[in-house]
C-alpha cells in the first residue's frame, strides 16, 4: 500500500436524528493519507489514464490518489492531474436526487495540482476548489455543487493572480474560500529574479473582481528568544531557517487565520500576525483540523500530533509524548483491541467536538481500519502529572504530591436558559408502539408501523409551513385532533388485545418537544435576533493550596478577586457586546460571575429565516486555566476554563409569519357588528364581505419553542395576483402591482385603500401595523376586480393573492418576513353600466310578466265563455253525427213497408231535416216551440 503525499478531506454534518432545524457545524475531516492501488481504481471504475502534455508536466504516472474531498452529497478525488467526482443518492421525504452511476471526470482540459476544501456551504450550495498549473497557472477553479449538479468557474474573472499583483511568475499554493463574504484568500508563491522566492497572502473579492495583497510572509523564521509567541512587527530578529509556507486555514467564527508550514502564524484581522514559537521549526505541518469550538489539532510530516487551544498561544505535543506512553500502557493492561504494536494513522478528524483517529491496525497478520478516540484531556493530565510532582519525606517514607496549576477547585455554570430558543433545534418525541404479544418483542409488522408513524411525523413537519395559522401551534395537532375523543376506546381495545396489527399506539408518544432543559453547559451554538441577549453565570471556588493537602481557610475579598478572574473574548466587538458582573462569596471561598451577551443592532440588515447569517463567537476564559483545569465526567475528563461558543447574528431558523385567521375573524365580527360567510363555506379559507372594513392580523410563529404571538412590527401589504375563481388566479406585473396598491396611483386602478397616513420612503405603498385602521375595498374602474361578472344568482366573488412583507419598514427584527396567502372576498358590487343593464333587463322581464298576467286576468272570462260555446257545439256535432247512423239503420228495417209508410217516412225525414236546420240556426226558438207543443 503506497502512501500519498496529500490528505483527504471530508465535510461532515450532524447525524439525522429527529432533531430538525438550526445550522449544523460542518467540520473538515482528514479521511486518509493512504493511496489506492490499481485494483481499487477498478471496484471505483475510473479510467485511470494519464494525459501529460507540454502544458501539464508530469514526471511519471502513478495510481496514487493524492487528494479527496467529500461534501454531503459528492466525493471528489485527484489522481495525477485528473479530477473525478461521484454523487451519492440520498432519499428524502418527497423526492430523490440523481446519483452517479460511475465516476465523472471534470476539468478535462485542465492540469490540476491540488484540491482545496471549503468547510461551510452557503445559499444551498457546497463548494470545492481546484488549483491549476501549466497553462492556467495563477487561476483557481471554484466548484459549486447544487442538488447534485457540479459546475466550475475560473477565478479571477478578468486576469490571473500574477497579472493582478503585477508579477511575472507566480503559483497559487493554497486557497481558502469564505462563502459568507464571497472572498477568496490565496497563498501565492512568487519567483522574482532579483529578490528570489517569497510568499504573499492575496485576497480576491468575487463581487467587485478586486485583488488585494494582505500580507507578505517573512523569509526566515523569527527568533522568539524563549517566548511562547511573538508579534511580527518587522523589528524582530530572525533565524537562518527559511519559512516554507504550505497551506492556510480560516475559521469564520473567530476570524482566525492560520498560515502553516514549518511554522505556525495566526492572525485575527489578516494583517497582523503572531508567531507561535512552541512548534519546532525542524518539523513541517502536513495538515491541521479544527473543531470550530476552539480546538485545533496539527499533524506533521513525521506523524506527530500537536494540539492548540484557540485563544491561547501554548502548543501541546500529544504524540509522541510521555502522556501518550502512559495512556498506551494503561490500554494494553486493559487488553484493548483498539491498540496494537503495529499501526499506522490514516487520518485525524473532529466529530462532536471530540478528536478521533482513523488507524490501520495489523494484528495477527490481519489488517483492519479502526476509528478511535484521541483522549486529549487525559494526555494533557498525564503530561502535567508527570512533569509537576513533589516527593516529600514523612518519617521513614516518601509521600507523593502533585502540583495543580488550576486556579479553582470547582467550576459550575448556573442560571442557564432553556437551550432550544438559542440552538434552534426542533425536537420530536417518537416512541415505538407497544407490542401486545406476550413476548413483547417487535416484529416486522410492528417495525413497519413504527416506520410509517415516523415518516408521517416528518411529513407533518414539512407540511406545517402554511399561510393560515392553525388554532393550535403544533404540527402534530391535526394528526390526533379527531381521535382524542376516542382515546379511551383505543386503550380499551389494547387492554383486551384487540388492537389492529396487534400493536398499541399512544397518542401522547408522538409530540413536539418545546421545554428541553439545559444540562449545565453552554449551548452548541447561539442565535441572536436584533437586540436579543443570552445570560448565564459562572461559579468558581478558589483553590488556596497547590502542593499540599491542608485545611483550607476563608479568604478575604481581595484575595478571592486576585486568585480568579474571568475574561470574555469577542470575535466581533462591533456587533456584539458582553457585560460581566462579579460577586464575591466569602463564606464559600467562591466568586460568582454574571455574563450577559447582547446584540448591538448594528451588523446585520434583514434576511430570510436561517439564511445569510453572520458568523461570530464568544470565548469565555478563566485566567490561568488553559491546559491546567480538568473535570471528571461520565464521558471521561473534560477541559475546563475555556468555553468557546459560535454565535449567529441574523434571523434565527424556525421563525415565520402566518395569517392569524382565528383572531382576524373575531376582531372583524366585533368591529363590523356582523359577519357573513360565503354561501359555500370553506373552513380552511373563510370569506370576508366586500363592504366591511377588513382588519388583518398576523402571527410570528416560533417552530422551535412553540411560542406564537401577535406580530407587532410594521409591514407592507400588496395584492400581487387574483381572479374570480381559484382556477383563474393570475400573477400581476410590477407595473400592475404599483397601480393596484399605491396611494399615488392616478389611473383609477386601486383595489383597496386605508386611512393610515404612514407610507414608505418613496410614498409608493402604505405601511401597516397591528393597530392600523383597517382596509377598505375599492375595486375601482381599472382594477381587475372591477365589474366582476357573477356566475350564479349570488353576488360576485374574488380571490386576492396578498403579499405581506416587513422588508425595509420594520426595525424591530433582523427577520425578512414574507407571507403570501389567498383572501376570499364576496359581495363585490357591479359597475354602474352593468348594474343599469341588469336593472333594465330585469325591469323589462318583470313588466312583461306583469303585463301578461293582467292580460290573462282580463281575458280569462271571455276565454272561458268561448271555450264553453265551443265545447257545446262540439257536443252537438257529436250528437247529430250519432243520430244520422241511427236514422239510416231505421230505414233499412222499414224497407218492406207500404207506400203510406214510405210517405210518412219521407215527411218525417223532411220534417226532421228542417227541424235540425232550424235547431242549428235558432236553438232558443226551437226550444220555445217544443215547449208550446
Amino acid at each position: 500500500m503506497n502512501v500519498s503525499s496529500r490528505p483527504l478531506w471530508h465535510t461532515v454534518d450532524q447525524a439525522p436524528v429527529l432533531i430538525l432545524g438550526g445550522i449544523p457545524d460542518e467540520k473538515s475531516v482528514l479521511l486518509t493519507d493512504t493511496s489506492f492501488t490499481d485494483s481499487f481504481l477498478v471496484e471505483l471504475n475510473i479510467d485511470s489514464c494519464w494525459v501529460g502534455s507540454f502544458y501539464c508536466p508530469q514526471a511519471s504516472f502513478t495510481a496514487t490518489i493524492y487528494d479527496a474531498i467529500a461534501t454531503e452529497s459528492t466525493l471528489f478525488i485527484r489522481q495525477n492531474q485528473l479530477v473525478y467526482y461521484f454523487t451519492g443518492t440520498y432519499l428524502t421525504l418527497h423526492e430523490s436526487n440523481r446519483g452517479s452511476g460511475s465516476w465523472v471526470r471534470v476539468l478535462a482540459n485542465e492540469c490540476i495540482k491540488r484540491l482545496c476544501p471549503v468547510h461551510f456551504h452557503s445559499n444551498g450550495s457546497e463548494y470545492v476548489m481546484a488549483l491549476t498549473t501549466g497553462k492556467r497557472e495563477g487561476y483557481v477553479h471554484l466548484g459549486t455543487i447544487t442538488d447534485g449538479h457540479v459546475s466550475f468557474k475560473l477565478l479571477p474573472k478578468q486576469r490571473s493572480v500574477c497579472e493582478g499583483i503585477q508579477v511575472v511568475n507566480c503559483s497559487i499554493t493554497w486557497a481558502v474560500f469564505d462563502a459568507g463574504d464571497y472572498n477568496l484568500l490565496m497563498l501565492v508563491e512568487i519567483q522574482d529574479p532579483t529578490t528570489g522566492k517569497y510568499f504573499q497572502v492575496v485576497s480576491y473579492d468575487l463581487v467587485n473582481d478586486n485583488l488585494v495583497i494582505l500580507y507578505t510572509i517573512p523569509e526566515f523564521i523569527p527568533d522568539a528568544r524563549g517566548l511562547q509567541f511573538l508579534m511580527i512587527l518587522g523589528t524582530e530578529s530572525y533565524t537562518n531557517f527559511p519559512m516554507v509556507p504550505k497551506g492556510m486555514f480560516y475559521n469564520p467564527y473567530n476570524n482566525l487565520l492560520f498560515i502553516w508550514g514549518n511554522f505556525l502564524l495566526q492572525s485575527y484581522n489578516k494583517e497582523n500576525f503572531i508567531y507561535l514559537a512552541d512548534f519546532p521549526k525542524e518539523q513541517s505541518i502536513k495538515y491541521l483540523v479544527n473543531s470550530f469550538h476552539g480546538d485545533t489539532a496539527i499533524v506533521t510530516e513525521t506523524e506527530e500530533i500537536w494540539y492548540l487551544l484557540e485563544g491561547s498561544y501554548r502548543m501541546y505535543k500529544l504524540f509522541p509524548s510521555k502522556g501518550w506512553e502512559v495512556y498506551i500502557s494503561l490500554q494494553v493492561m486493559h487488553q484493548s483491541s483498539l491498540y496494537t504494536s503495529s499501526e499506522t494513522m490514516v487520518t485525524l478528524f473532529y466529530e462532536d467536538r471530540r478528536l478521533y483517529q482513523l488507524v490501520y491496525l495489523i494484528d495477527k497478520k490481519q489488517g483492519r481500519l479502526v476509528k478511535r478516540l484521541v483522549p486529549v484531556e487525559q494526555l494533557l493530565m498525564y503530561e502535567q502529572l508527570g512533569n509537576h510532582y513533589l516527593l516529600k519525606r514523612q518519617g521513614n517514607h516518601l509521600t507523593l504530591s502533585f502540583t495543580s496549576f488550576c486556579p479553582f477547585t470547582v467550576m459550575r455554570l448556573r442560571d442557564l436558559p432553556n437551550p432550544q430558543i438559542y440552538t434552534r433545534q426542533e425536537r420530536y418525541q417518537a416512541r415505538p408502539p407497544r407490542v401486545l404479544e406476550p413476548s413483547g418483542f417487535h416484529d416486522e409488522n410492528s417495525l413497519a408501523v413504527y416506520q410509517g408513524l415516523v415518516y408521517y411525523l416528518l411529513y407533518l413537519h414539512s407540511k406545517y409551513h402554511k399561510p393560515y395559522a392553525d388554532p393550535v401551534h403544533d404540527p402534530t395537532w391535526r394528526w390526533w385532533k379527531n381521535k382524542k375523543l376516542d382515546q379511551d376506546y383505543y386503550f380499551y381495545l389494547a387492554s383486551n388485545l384487540r388492537s389492529a396489527s396487534n400493536v398499541y399506539i399512544e397518542m401522547a408518544s408522538y409530540e413536539k418537544i418545546y421545554d428541553l432543559k439545559a444540562e449545565h453547559e453552554l449551548p452548541e451554538r447561539i442565535f441572536l435576533d436584533k437586540g436579543n441577549s443570552y445570560a448565564f453565570s459562572v461559579f468558581l471556588t478558589v483553590r488556596e493550596h497547590s502542593f499540599e493537602f491542608q485545611p483550607e481557610r476563608v479568604l478575604t475579598t481581595l484575595e478571592l478577586r486576585s486568585k480568579v478572574d474571568l475574561g470574555v473574548v469577542l470575535a466581533d466587538p462591533g456587533c456584539i457586546e458582553v457585560v460581566v458582573k462579579q460577586k464575591v462569596l466569602i463564606n464559600r471561598n467562591s466568586v460568582l460571575f454574571w455574563v450577559t451577551l447582547n446584540d448591538k443592532r448594528s451588523c446585520f440588515d434583514q434576511g430570510i429565516s436561517g439564511h445569510h447569517l453572520m458568523k461570530t463567537s464568544m470565548l469565555v476564559k478563566v485566567v490561568g486555566a488553559v491546559g491546567h483545569c480538568f473535570q471528571n465526567t461520565h464521558r471521561g475528563p473534560r477541559m475546563q476554563g475555556n468555553l468557546m461558543v459560535p454565535v449567529f447574528i441574523g434571523c434565527p431558523p424556525g421563525k415565520r409569519l402566518a395569517f392569524d385567521i382565528t383572531y382576524t375573524l373575531e376582531y372583524n365580527r366585533l368591529q363590523n357588528k356582523h359577519y357573513f360567510d360565503c354561501v359555500h363555506v370553506d373552513p380552511e379559507m373563510p370569506c370576508f364581505l366586500f363592504r366591511d372594513i377588513f382588519y388583518p392580523f398576523f402571527l410570528i410563529q416560533d417552530l422551535v419553542t412553540g411560542e406564537s404571538g401577535s406580530f407587532q412590527g410594521s409591514y407592507v401589504l400588496t395584492v400581487v395576483g387574483g381572479g374570480p375563481t381559484m382556477d383563474t388566479i393570475k400573477e400581476y406585473s410590477e407595473e400592475e402591482i404599483y397601480r393596484f396598491n399605491s396611494p399615488l396611483d392616478k389611473t383609477n386602478s386601486l383595489i383597496w385603500t386605508t386611512k393610515n397616513t404612514t407610507t414608505t420612503k418613496d410614498s409608493a405603498f402604505n405601511i401597516m401595523t397591528h393597530q392600523s385602521l383597517g382596509i377598505e375595498w375599492l375595486c375601482l374602474e381599472n382594477s381587475p376586480c372591477h365589474d366582476t361578472i357573477p356566475h350564479t344568482i349570488f353576488a360576485p366573488e374574488f380571490f386576492f393573492k396578498v403579499l405581506v412583507s416587513n422588508r425595509g419598514v420594520d426595525k424591530s427584527t433582523y427577520c425578512d418576513y414574507q407571507l403570501i396567502f389567498l383572501l376570499h372576498i364576496h359581495g363585490l358590487p357591479l359597475s354602474a353600466k352593468r348594474a343599469l343593464f341588469i336593472l333594465m333587463v330585469s325591469s323589462c322581464v318583470f313588466i312583461g310578466l306583469v303585463t301578461l298576467y293582467i292580460i290573462f286576468c282580463l281575458l280569462l272570462p271571455l276565454m272561458v265563455k268561448a271555450c264553453s260555446a265551443l265545447r257545446w257545439k262540439i257536443n252537438n256535432i257529436i250528437t247529430s253525427e250519432s243520430y244520422y247512423p241511427y236514422t239510416a239503420s231505421s230505414r233499412v228495417f222499414s224497407g218492406a213497408s207500404g207506400t203510406r209508410s214510405r210517405g210518412s217516412s219521407s215527411v218525417s225525414s223532411g220534417v226532421s231535416s228542417k227541424v235540425a236546420e232550424g235547431n242549428q240556426e235558432a236553438p232558443e226558438e226551437t226550444s220555445k216551440k217544443q215547449s208550446i207543443t
